[in-house]
């Protein structure tokens, strides 16, 4: 049986450790050949940085633009007898490639809504007499909790209306007809709370109060539109009531912050295949069909290329970053010729087409991959030690096979 992914309704329950350092160690490779100007030397602090667009994030920040960095994330720890999460693993690689690199790699393994994990921040730049100049809040989590209040769960609902439409399962290849009903008030609430600006807020509140935040300070947010197909239960939803909050507290936060010469934007990405975008309502199908399309036009970015570009060309670039309150790099998925493609392929793809239509295995191995898996290099039919630091493994020899793998 060996070791293989374990998925139920689009999400990978498990993770291998070999190939989560692989992945990290490709994103490696890649950001040393594409070096960002004006950062090296300088502080980042990342908020959900174990995967998806905050580990890209976070190995930009480093081996790209040369920043010392700090990482909050919360997943589950490998032990002797047990798998730690694909973030886990991610984690231990990135601070191994790191520290050969002499770069500063702290992290913490905890809720970062909780005040203990701004405390931990906090402490740790002031025994290491260091400022942030920047900070990523790439926090995507299904709960938040405060204490002696509530635990409020995030839900991805439409408002005041049934939302109809069609989904992937990814893993069984179904295309099927779905209905989400409509949201109560209480969960829009509580989706707002979750993914909302308000943690956002006070993390930069607390940083500020105790000093910690250098001159020129900049922050940046990230968040998506969505496409057209989806509205109803993205942009008009309830996640879309957490992005227009978002949206206000980069507003107010950018205001409190120009006093200092700092900044906060929102970073518009284009859909992406992340653990989060899987589980989306819809977004699977229209990601496999979007991805499809750029692909065949030359016009696709991974997350890593999309995360650099955000960085380089709009945050790290005033003349652009001070016009702008909203960074977009979704333009690439808004090209009018990839849209009218696209929803070609949607409004005729059903189960008996699908195969024909969209090539789901291309989204299926790029998700996979994300938590270890579907590396040809790997024989999943050996079950690897929990615990092994595989960094020390040498993939150089591997460079060679980033295509195949």
């Amino acid at each position: 049986m060996g070791y293989q992914p374990r998925i139920k309704n689009n999400i990978c329950t498990n993770a291998h450790p070999v190939g989560c350092y692989y992945n990290v160690f490709q994103q490696v490779q890649d950001a040393c050949e594409n070096k960002i100007q004006g950062m090296q030397g300088k502080t980042a602090l990342v908020i959900g940085a174990s995967s998806g667009i905050g580990l890209a994030s976070r190995i930009a920040l480093t081996f790209s633009a040369g920043m010392d960095t700090l990482g909050v994330y919360c997943d589950r720890a490998a032990q002797a007898h047990k798998y730690g999460s694909a973030g886990w693993y991610n984690n231990q690689a990135f601070e191994y490639y790191a520290r050969r690199a002499n770069k500063m790699a702290l992290s913490s393994n905890q809720d970062a809504f909780q005040h203990n994990a701004k405390d931990w921040v906090i402490q740790k730049l002031q025994q290491a007499e260091k400022q942030i100049d920047v900070l990523v809040y790439s926090l995507a989590a299904p709960k938040r909790s405060i204490k002696g209040v509530a635990d409020y769960h995030s839900a991805i609902k439409p408002i005041n209306e049934t939302f109809t439409g069609k989904t992937l399962d990814v893993f069984k290849s179904e295309v099927r007809d779905i209905e989400v009903p409509s949201a109560t008030h209480d969960e829009v609430d509580a989706t707002v709370k979750v993914m909302g600006g308000e943690d956002w807020q006070e993390w930069v509140s607390r940083l500020k109060k105790a000093g910690v935040l250098a001159p020129n300070f900049k922050t940046i947010a990230y968040s998506y539109l969505g496409p057209d197909q989806t509205q109803e239960i993205y942009g008009d939803g309830t996640l879309g009531c957490a992005k227009a909050h978002l949206h206000e507290t980069c507003v107010a936060l950018d205001q409190g912050l120009s006093k200092m010469g700092g900044q906060a934007r929102i970073g518009l990405l284009q859909a992406l295949v992340t653990p989060s975008s899987s589980v989306i309502p819809s977004l699977p199908l229209y990601i496999s069909a979007l991805h499809q399309e750029q692909k065949k036009a030359d016009m696709y970015e991974t997350t890593l290329q999309q995360v650099t570009r955000l960085l380089d060309k709009h945050l790290f670039d005033e003349n652009v970053a001070a016009k702008n309150l909203r960074l977009r790099v979704d333009d690439l998925e808004r090209n009018a010729d990839i849209q009218a493609h696209v929803n070609e392929i949607l409004d005729q793809v059903n189960q008996t087409n699908l195969a024909d239509l969209i090539n789901v295995d291309e989204f299926k191995k790029e998700f996979l991959q994300q938590f270890g898996f579907a590396y040809d290099f790997i024989d999943y039919e050996q079950k690897p030690d929990p615990l092994t630091p595989v960094a020390i493994q040498d993939f150089s020899q591997l460079a060679g096979m980033k295509q195949a793998g």
